[in-house]
């Protein structure tokens, strides 16, 4: 079995590596660009971490929700927040790989590079669809299937990326309908390149 990475030990520095700053910047635009958003919507950003990519869409949302399994991570971004005097964003402790999901129906969830630490995506797919309501989006951005070079450390790693072929069928068989799935960044890395793919359906 594969074993969870400390997230909670990485959450101090995470931040302060710009390729992971540009790639939420990357992720972010590409939603936007894709989803309109609205200033009467409540978001879920699943596996938000530090928050690179919940910070950058809250502010065109009614509400959101960043949700993940670690307390350093969610204790960073609640130090954003505070610090950017933001109302409309909360927190909470969920760990989706053991099925926890959080309270309440949303108009948008999103995750970026959390569904390749989930192993068995498609049952979380499942589980997200029966909290958007109907007719709401969904955007999960993750690397294109790669040949394992990309991490260091595989430590909670279940995948090497989705290909565009897996992550729309891993959306139709949660029931999800008009599939869009672009790429939305590239990150250099190692003198590699690496393509970071956006899967955008409605509920």
């Amino acid at each position: 079995m594969t074993q969870q990475r400390d997230f909670d030990a990485a959450a101090h520095t995470w931040d302060e590596e710009p390729r992971r700053v540009k790639l939420a910047g990357e992720i972010a635009a590409g939603i936007m660009a894709e989803v309109e958003l609205s200033s009467q919507w409540d978001g879920l950003d699943i596996g938000c971490g530090t928050g690179l990519v919940t910070l950058n869409l809250a502010p065109h949302l009614r509400s959101m929700l960043g949700i993940d399994s670690s307390c350093g991570m969610l204790d960073k971004l609640a130090e954003k927040v505070k610090a950017t005097g933001m109302t409309n964003i909360k927190t909470a402790l969920c760990d989706l790989a053991s099925g926890e999901m959080p309270a309440g129906t949303f108009h948008l969830i999103t995750s970026a590079m959390t569904l390749h630490h989930i192993q068995e995506p498609s049952a979380l797919l499942a589980r997200l669809k029966s909290h958007v309501y109907p007719g709401g989006m969904v955007a999960f951005a993750d690397l294109d299937a790669e040949d394992g070079s990309f991490h260091d450390d595989v430590t909670g790693v279940y995948h090497h990326g989705f290909s565009r072929i897996e992550l729309t069928r891993l959306l139709e068989y949660a029931g999800y309908v008009s599939i869009s799935v672009k790429q939305a960044a590239i990150i250099e890395k190692n003198d590699r390149s690496y393509p970071v793919l956006l899967a955008v359906a409605q509920a």
